[in-house]
């Protein structure tokens, strides 16, 4: 008599993503996900968005906790009153905890520009806004390249070259200006004969100088963020990661 096989849920899809599957039961999950695209297109997006917040928070989860955060305090707080009283002061101590942690760990999200989370998150959001525009995807037009570059760098402050991108297949459509919490920030944008555009994303660069690539993948998106001593950059378009790290390398290669 055969075992019987339990069926392949979400939940089970979501633990093998993060690894925390039983070698028998990852198998059942493999041997469905070769069988169901679909399910195996989330599951790659969910291990990419998982690599995304290590990269991101990995720093953060190894530093100690601020003086705020001491359990013992927290456990003297807990302590205090009796009955209903208790319970009352103890709902607002885990309230407060799961706050001031929050806080803590996701203060980079609230980050100057230049931090790759809120960098990436305002490129990601800039290019879904201008990519899909037929008649005003940018404000100043490639035909006017000369000016676009001088305009955008007296802006920014910085002096920004405009990469070629032409070997990778794509040409300049042109670019704009955009705020970038409380700074301009600068898009180029390019395309390909498949119409496929990609946007590059450039705030002048804050303390987070010299930064390796970093990755994160929102829907069908990837972007990639990068920093160096003058700008701090992002990357975006709805291509493979290895196509979109080659054309970042190269634009990379030109900022200096």
């Amino acid at each position: 008599m055969t075992a019987e096989r339990h069926p392949i849920r979400e939940e089970d899809l979501i633990a093998y993503a993060d690894g925390r599957l039983g070698a028998d039961r990852r198998g059942e999950v493999e041997s469905w996900l070769r069988d169901h695209p679909n399910d195996a297109a989330r599951v790659d997006a969910w291990r990419h968005q998982n690599e995304a917040i290590r990269t991101a928070f990995g720093p953060v989860a190894a530093e100690p906790l601020p003086a705020r955060l001491d359990v013992r305090r927290m456990a003297a707080a807990r302590r205090a009153g009796s009955g209903r009283r208790y319970a009352m002061a103890a709902a607002a101590v885990v309230l407060l905890v799961l706050g001031a942690a929050g806080g803590w760990m996701g203060r980079g999200v609230f980050a100057p520009p230049a931090g790759s989370v809120s960098l990436i998150a305002e490129a990601l959001d800039a290019h879904r806004l201008y990519a899909s525009e037929v008649v005003h995807p940018v404000e100043v037009k490639s035909d006017d390249e000369a000016h676009l570059s001088s305009w955008l760098s007296k802006r920014l402050g910085i002096v920004l070259v405009i990469p070629d991108l032409s070997a990778d297949g794509f040409r300049l459509i042109g670019g704009r200006l955009l705020p970038a919490g409380g700074q301009a920030a600068a898009q180029y944008m390019y395309e390909n004969d498949e119409g496929q555009r990609i946007t590059l994303f450039i705030v002048p660069a804050g303390k987070e100088s010299r930064s390796a690539f970093r990755y994160a993948s929102s829907d069908k998106l990837e972007a990639l963020f990068w920093s160096n001593d003058k700008i701090a950059c992002a990357i975006v378009g709805d291509l493979p990661r290895d196509a979109l790290k080659d054309i970042a390398t190269r634009a990379y290669k030109q900022f200096g």
